[in-house]
């Protein structure tokens, strides 16, 4: 028994000893083991290089296009639905003809009242001739004062009854005028509510059709409260331009300007309302369509950009790495804004300062680093350093 338990110690004694021997050699690196000669080994690291360029200040918001002038059609007679003019959907100028009533009804009643117009004037035509005729002779007291009375009260009767007419006349037209309906707007037509041959009501619930201006067209968004104070500050300084995405990765975005901006903040969002409008000659925004919407306030030309995936949260505040003489060094920051994936520096570092790209997890204050060649970055990440 003594013996075994004496070769059980004796391998105990050959292990632990063996153990001690690799951790106590030197130049035995692993992963961030000391390497030859007991230096830490460098890290590698990708490095970009802080640049000065220009940058602009840009508010992001998600829009929906809507049409700067939308007109709803509807029949101001009732009557015979004759002909429909267009093809719905089609893009239609002002004043093309869209619809066309039965107009024999309409036609009667004008030749009606032209009728009674012809009468009546007649009938004045008379009364002013026997007013004519009596006023002399009231003055020789050959007729009564009752009598050219009378005389002067049928002219009165007479043109009342003219200028009744008259009226009736412009009325029977302006309905006749109604049995050709026409484009108030230029535009794109929507769906048609009746076809050629339907009865159509007089201001019927329903439209026959619906027109939208889209060429130009607007886009509505909000922005915080918070960013109203720069919005009307570079506003007032000039155009303030807009590029609107309709997620057709086929083409760029839509240019636009920045053209209202509401007059109250919404208490229950606690957002402003702008719009902004694109020519929109191509088509390719849509009404409803819901949309991505770059404000570009203005463009700062001489910021200093690193990329954002480079910037470290600390207790302290923001921080990177800076990479001088082949050791890395923390840079506590101030960063005046981020957007597009890239970081505008306030305070802290200068042009020309090589940082550490992406950060590894083993990186500290002072250690010994080598650059690699960097791979793709985010988009905005235009800081990339090779070396």
């Amino acid at each position: 028994m003594s013996r075994r338990l004496g070769l059980l110690l004796l391998l105990i004694l050959i292990l632990a000893g063996g153990w001690w021997w690799q951790a106590g050699m030197p130049g035995v690196a692993g992963d961030g083991a000391p390497a030859a000669g007991g230096q830490p080994s460098p890290l590698a690291v990708e490095l970009t290089t802080v640049q000065q360029q220009a940058m602009p200040l840009t508010l992001h918001a998600v829009g929906q296009v809507e049409p700067v002038k939308t007109v709803s059609i509807r029949a101001q007679v009732s009557g015979l639905l004759k002909k429909v003019a267009f093809t719905e959907g089609e893009r239609v100028d002002a004043g093309q003809l869209l619809f066309e009533i039965d107009p024999r009804p309409f036609e009667a009643d004008v030749a009606q009242a032209k009728a009674a117009l012809q009468r009546d004037q007649a009938a004045l035509a008379n009364a002013q001739k026997q007013y004519q005729r009596l006023a002399p002779l009231a003055k020789e007291d050959f007729v009564t004062a009752s009598e050219l009375s009378d005389a002067s009260t049928a002219v009165k009767q007479a043109r009342a009854a003219v200028a009744a007419d008259q009226a009736q006349l412009e009325a029977a037209q302006i309905k006749l005028t109604y049995t050709r309906i026409t484009a108030p707007i230029r535009g794109r037509t929507g769906a048609v509510a009746l076809d050629a041959g339907n009865l159509v009501d007089a201001n019927a619930a329903t439209p026959l059709v619906v027109i939208n201006q889209i060429a130009p067209i607007n886009v509505r968004f909000t922005v915080p409260q918070t960013a109203l104070a720069q919005v009307r500050e570079y506003q007032s300084a000039g155009t303030i331009q807009v590029a609107i995405d309709a997620d057709d990765a086929r083409s760029s975005p839509v240019p636009a300007q920045l053209i209202f901006v509401d007059n109250s903040v919404a208490e229950n969002t606690g957002t402003v309302v702008l719009k902004a409008q694109a020519e929109n000659s191509a088509g390719r925004l849509w009404p409803g369509e819901v949309v991505s919407v770059a404000v570009t306030l203005t463009v700062q030309q001489d910021a200093l950009v690193v990329p954002t995936i480079a910037v470290q949260p600390g207790q302290d505040g923001s921080y990177v790495f800076v990479v001088r003489d082949g050791v890395a060094h923390v840079q506590p920051i101030t960063i005046a804004r981020q957007q597009d994936g890239a970081s505008v520096i306030e305070d802290g570092l200068q042009a020309g300062d090589r940082i550490v790209a992406r950060v590894p997890r083993n990186l500290a204050d002072g250690s010994s680093v080598q650059a690699i060649p960097t791979t793709n970055m985010a988009a905005g990440e235009q800081t990339q350093d090779s070396s």
